[in-house]
């Protein structure tokens, strides 16, 4: 394999051989990459018009406004001295359009000229809330671009007369100038391109194209490295909101204890999880009996603070690991597990409502009398569902109601088979 001749070799070789051959093929070369650079500018420059145009119009285009596509149009197409620009929805049909008027023979020409080497096209879509609603189509009119072109030329082919003696004695000067900043920035295009090393800049330049590439790719390093971090910050945010989100749909805004979902969620894995040898899993089924009363007598406010208070009763008399939800209205479900026998839910279900039955002193409405009734039942004994399940606890919780409020009682198939909630 043939090594590649370095470019400081290279240039050195060319002053030597070709002198002023080379002077021409170098002002060849500049003018091409002036054209490219030129094209190259004007091509990102509509990228951001098209961009803007699709930020500005998103409203336009989201309800169908075509007059208000038009007159953003109108304005960004005179203000950015566009040839063309037209905005369609997302099923292909023009919603608004612009096109630049020539009115003398001369822009007219000019204008076509510019038109073939820089009449680029560039489009942005437009979207809202991951919707897209239609396309923003601009072309450039180049004019400008065309008058650069023509005095770059003019002022390659005066210098490449004037200087063309000078060729020999400039070539150490363009290798400084040149090469060395030009491998300076391509190995720190490299170091940020394999290192990621995005805070990297690139030095100052005696060559003004040089130096405004350098400055270009600083800029282009800069947002990068703002554009990633603005990510991060995204990320951060929807993270946050996410599991804000998670919890609220998860939890009771009231009591803060898991609501009916979760607790469907967890119920059901016990249900099907297995379990040791002798371990059983019990269910409790709690209704205050007075939740109605009080919030007649003392209004919401009043029956707000007494869940907000039950719940916290029950949390205290709970192991660790054992769970507590609030199922909605005046409704309450524990989920012991594991547990061993039957005696051991009842001991905690009696604690519970005991722990209930306190009086509950208020500051706002003083003492307010309360209690709970509590239907537990064990896994399996309740049935091998989970709606067999929840079903035997609250037949056990209106047993527990029927006989005496603020009552416990167990599931028994023989006797709660025929219970029916007959009492409020």
């Amino acid at each position: 394999m043939s090594l590649r001749q370095p470019l400081l070799d290279t240039l050195r070789a060319a002053h030597l051989r070709l002198g002023m051959a080379a002077v021409i093929a170098a002002g060849l070369v500049l003018t091409l990459v002036s054209f490219l650079t030129l094209r190259s500018q004007v091509e990102q420059n509509l990228t951001l018009v098209a961009r803007s145009i699709s930020y500005t119009a998103e409203a336009a285009a989201v309800f169908g406004d075509a007059a208000a596509a038009t007159e953003v149009l109108q304005l960004v197409g005179e203000r950015e001295n566009l040839r063309a620009a037209s905005l369609v929805d997302a099923s292909g049909r023009q919603l608004a359009s612009y096109a630049a008027r020539n009115d003398e023979l001369l822009d007219a020409a000019l204008a076509n000229v510019a038109g073939l080497l820089f009449g680029q096209e560039a489009r942005a879509s437009i979207s809202h809330q991951g919707r897209p609603y239609g396309e923003v189509h601009v072309q450039g009119r180049g004019v400008g671009s065309l008058m650069y072109l023509l005095k770059v030329l003019a002022a390659i082919a005066v210098c490449t007369a004037a200087n063309a003696w000078l060729v020999a004695r400039l070539s150490r000067r363009i290798e400084q100038d040149i090469v060395w900043p030009l491998n300076r920035l391509a190995a720190l295009t490299r170091t940020a391109r394999t290192e990621r090393a995005l805070s990297l800049r690139a030095p100052a330049a005696t060559v003004k194209e040089i130096h405004d590439l350098g400055e270009d790719f600083n800029a282009l390093l800069a947002e990068i490295q703002s554009r990633e971090a603005s990510l991060v910050a995204k990320h951060e945010t929807l993270r946050t909101v996410n599991e804000s989100l998670s919890y609220l749909a998860f939890h009771d805004n009231l009591t803060g204890l898991p609501n009916r979902a979760s607790f469907l969620d967890r119920a059901g894995r016990l249900v099907t999880a297995p379990r040791e040898p002798g371990e059983s899993c019990a269910l409790l089924f709690l209704d205050c009996d007075r939740f109605k009363e009080v919030n007649d007598a003392l209004g919401h406010a009043a029956g707000d603070e007494l869940l907000v208070q039950v719940a916290r009763r029950i949390r205290s008399k709970l192991r660790d690991g054992d769970f507590v939800a609030r199922l909605g209205g005046d409704e309450f479900a524990v989920l012991l597990s594991p547990i061993r026998a039957a005696e051991d839910a009842q001991r905690i279900a009696a604690g519970i409502a005991v722990a209930i039955q306190a009086p509950m002193d208020s500051a706002a409405f003083g003492r307010i009398e309360a209690s709970a009734s509590v239907g537990v039942a064990m896994l399996p004994e309740a049935g091998g569902s989970l709606e067999q399940w929840l079903a035997a606890a609250d037949a056990a919780m209106y047993r527990a109601k029927a006989r005496s409020r603020g009552s416990v009682e167990l599931f028994e198939a023989r006797i709660d088979d025929e219970v029916r909630p007959l009492v409020a």
